[in-house]
């Protein structure tokens, strides 16, 4: 009998350990991120002429609508999580004018742990970036002409400025594929003869010329960043972090950005797209209620 109590204890104390262990391995809590658009620190102001970029220009901002794809939580160790179990969901549209757009929720639970960021990809990647993925409203209208590239844009910001001349005119700060053209500019032969450009299909904002001349290459303007914040997922405990687009910066940083350089539209423009794309690497920054 006694031998049978000692064994009993032993056994007690393997099994309770085991226990233990296979509670914490399996501890999950739940991770969302919250979009901000702000100004110089302040929440967006849409509508409104009461900003100046540090070209100068005073402009507002009407609308803001984007992609954010790829989203990953880094774990201490470097480990990188996506949020979504299914890639093709990893891409989430936002919209200034769509407010439950602005939460972005992991679609499973997140181990419990220590995380030191946040990695993502700005707009869509080549592999993803792909025409027709997206089929209805608001993600189709997102889509970005076949003759420049096909697939979506990245980014439309839409506003006015006030131009050197001091008229209000609109601009369509629109990110998306770049094209190059034949050395010496745009000129060569035709890759398209429009006619009627009425056939062709157009996003806002944007109308080509009778005639586009032949594109050399397609450039993948996104890009993807890691932004460091240190941060704990704890069992029964909702994480929130805020990711912000800081609006201010797509205009300066890598270059000054200038409305009455550009124009009012930039989709056949890659030097401009490249200069507000290299600027939007620091447009992003991530912020801990707690």
């Amino acid at each position: 009998m006694k031998n049978l109590f000692w064994i009993g204890v032993i056994l007690s104390m393997l099994v309770i350990p085991g226990c233990k262990k296979t509670e914490e391995a399996t501890a999950f809590g739940d991770f969302s991120l919250k979009v901000k658009h702000e100004v110089e620190g302040e929440a967006l102001k849409t509508d409104a002429l009461i900003y100046t970029n540090a070209a100068g220009n005073r402009y507002m901002v009407t609308e803001i609508q984007w992609f954010i794809s790829d989203i990953q939580l880094i774990k201490e160790d470097g480990e990188a999580l996506g949020i979504t179990q299914n890639v093709d969901e990893n891409i989430f549209y936002i919209d200034t004018d769509i407010e439950e757009t602005h939460t972005i929720n992991s679609s499973y639970p997140i181990p419990s742990g220590n995380y030191s960021g946040i990695h993502f990809t700005f707009g869509l990647d080549k592999e993803a970036n792909k025409s027709h993925r997206f089929v209805n409203p608001p993600e189709s209208f997102m889509f970005w002409p076949e003759y420049l590239g096909g697939g979506y844009h990245y980014m439309k910001l839409n506003g006015k400025w006030i131009n050197e001349t001091g008229a209000i005119e609109p601009f369509n700060f629109h990110l998306g594929i770049g094209q190059e053209y034949d050395e010496g500019g745009k000129s060569g032969y035709d890759l398209f003869e429009f006619g009627d450009r009425g056939h062709y299909q157009h996003c806002d904002g944007y109308m080509p010329p009778q005639k586009l001349n032949s594109v050399t290459a397609f450039i993948h303007n996104n890009f993807s960043l890691k932004l460091p914040l240190n941060f704990t997922i704890k069992t029964g405990e909702p994480v929130e972090i805020d990711l912000i687009m800081n609006i201010e910066k797509w205009f300066y940083g890598y270059k000054v950005y200038d409305h009455d350089v550009w124009g009012g539209a930039i989709m056949q423009q890659q030097e401009a797209m490249d200069i507000a794309c290299r600027n939007g690497v620091e447009a992003f920054s991530l912020r801990s209620e707690k």
